[in-house]
């Protein structure tokens, strides 16, 4: 999997296509990615006004922890930041189920 483009990265594309009208081989080059990212980022941003997919969604197992759980750990590792993963789960368990 390759790396991951920001934001700020993407906007700077659409501005340096569009406002500054350089093309996206010049662009490419000058922030060093490929063309395909420029391209693509363009066409989204003229798609949906933006620069990502507003449709696109995020793969894998939904998480099981809730917010008050996140939390619950967060504390618990404040309080204890020695704790190894197994007590933390224990710990997790016993008080949150």
């Amino acid at each position: 999997m390759g790396r991951t483009i920001s934001e700020d990265l993407k906007h700077r594309i659409v501005l340096m296509y569009e406002t500054d009208g350089l093309t996206m081989e010049v662009i490419a080059e000058t922030l060093r990615v490929s063309i395909g990212l420029v391209s693509k980022v363009i066409n989204l941003h003229r798609l949906y006004g933006q620069v990502t997919n507003p449709f696109g969604h995020h793969t894998g197992h939904p998480s099981l922890l809730n917010n008050d759980d996140l939390q619950f750990i967060s504390a618990i590792i404040h309080a204890n930041p020695g704790l190894y993963l197994d007590e933390i789960q224990n710990k997790l368990a016993n008080v949150r189920d």
